[in-house]
């Protein structure tokens, strides 16, 4: 089984040889290296020209962000499976793909753990789309079969910093063979644009994503959990039911031809 390893780089030349390092090494050897680049002018395009034998296809041109960069490189994969990675972040050993992918596969999403470098503690376990209404999985932590992008379509560039949470949502919506793996895949480097700005267009559309691929109690219980459990162990209330009022009026204005 093939494996098309993209990468989404921009401006990262420092970060990008321990990255490269930890797909090299691997000892599962069936997969391919996609880098895109987004016009880097400090010093990627001279790295990516060093190790050009051995990444299958690369660019560097102006895109609108990184998961515009996933999107070509969904393009240009060739892989039976898709796994996406960012300059600094790595594979957390030589033997991860050969862990995942030595035996026949169950599903067409395959998950597991990640190590968050930034704050030195592991991220992951079972997600059901009840705790995928609350948080997402880390994209590093995913492998996805080439079939789900072909099914549902690639990244939504409405959303410029959580097009995997609603890209993840499709998936689990589409079905419910999902498959968990107890080991770590990658140490995740943290503290990237996603956890620095909000996605605005995400954060409005959330109930009704889910409300449309999950249906309404799903939608609630995200109500719940964000503006009733939240407020209640904080001790802010008295915004609450503004907050509830707001979220209840969101629910109901569904795009109803869907994200």
């Amino acid at each position: 089984m093939k494996i098309s390893i993209i990468i989404a780089t921009y401006q990262v030349a420092h970060k990008l040889p321990e990255t490269l390092v930890s797909v090299f090494t691997q000892t599962y050897t069936d997969w391919e290296l996609v880098i895109i680049d987004g016009g880097s002018q400090d010093g990627t395009v001279e790295l990516l020209r060093q190790y050009d034998a051995a990444i299958a296809y690369w660019i560097s041109e102006p895109d609108q962000g990184v998961y515009d960069a996933f999107n070509k490189g969904i393009a240009q994969a060739r892989g039976e499976w898709l796994y996406f990675l960012g300059a600094g972040d790595v594979l957390a050993s030589p033997t991860v793909l050969a862990q995942v992918f030595t035996n026949p596969l169950p599903s067409l999403f395959i998950y597991g753990n990640v190590w968050l470098q930034d704050i030195q503690t592991y991220y992951g376990g079972v997600f059901s789309k009840y705790r995928l209404c609350e948080v997402n999985i880390c994209q590093q932590a995913i492998f996805y079969h080439q079939d789900l992008f072909k099914r549902l379509g690639q990244f939504n560039l409405r959303y410029r910093m959580l097009a995997d949470w609603d890209f993840n949502i499709r998936c689990f919506a589409l079905t419910d063979s999902v498959y968990f793996m107890d080991m770590v895949i990658a140490h995740y480097e943290g503290g990237g644009l996603s956890q620095k700005v909000r996605d605005h267009a995400f954060q409005r559309d959330f109930l009704g994503l889910l409300n449309y691929q999950f249906g309404l109690l799903y939608a609630l219980r995200c109500v719940w959990y964000r503006f009733v459990t939240v407020n209640w162990s904080g001790r802010k209330l008295s915004g609450m039911w503004r907050k509830l009022s707001g979220m209840w009026r969101k629910l109901r204005e569904v795009d109803l031809n869907g994200p």
